[in-house]
């Protein structure tokens, strides 16, 4: 293959598999699931289509076998991760909407400090970040850290009911469409 369309195909692939992650990190803060199961259905499908990891040879640029069998699980694996999560968030059914009171345990702010570069090998501080967490607790006893913005946090008081709005995922997931 030309040498151009082949580097092409690299760099397009390394954007694949960085928004691929990214995607699904996005989407997973919006379902309530524990961590495990869409990386757990994305390992299984990587690794049900193991037998085609030779055809990474030509991103590798190795007959390799270990090397091969990594770039086809960490490919196939992130890109599986995002469209089971993005499939349950996006073909959720519309008519499995309900209400669920949840109660505000604990709310709390992060804040991560901000750089900007200056010179070669010089950055200085330019501000803080805030992230803002609530800790809510479910009907049926689970207690999920949520991620919300300002002016969510703003309007939510600790010890006090939340009224969030939920859907069954496509997948069973169940995911948060409202009250964020």
């Amino acid at each position: 293959m030309n040498t151009f369309f082949v580097k092409t195909l690299r760099i397009m692939m390394l954007f694949l598999f960085i928004i691929s992650l990214a995607l699904g990190y996005v989407i997973y803060e919006d379902t309530l699931a524990v961590w495990w199961i869409p990386i757990g259905v994305a390992l299984l499908i990587a690794l049900a289509t193991l037998p085609f990891y030779r055809k990474w040879s030509w991103l590798t640029t190795t007959e390799g076998k270990v090397m091969n069998v990594l770039c086809h699980i960490g490919c196939v694996g992130a890109i599986s991760y995002a469209l089971f999560l993005s499939g349950n968030y996006w073909l959720a059914d519309t008519a499995s909407i309900y209400e669920e009171t949840v109660m505000v345990q604990k709310k709390y702010i992060e804040t991560h400090k901000k750089t900007r570069r200056v010179g070669k090998h010089r950055y200085v501080s330019n501000g803080v970040r805030k992230e803002y967490y609530l800790q809510v607790a479910f009907e049926n006893g689970n207690v999920e850290t949520l991620h919300v913005s300002s002016a969510v946090y703003n309007k939510t008081r600790q010890g006090k009911e939340k009224v969030l709005t939920l859907q069954k995922g496509f997948f069973g997931l169940p995911v948060v469409t409202k009250g964020l």
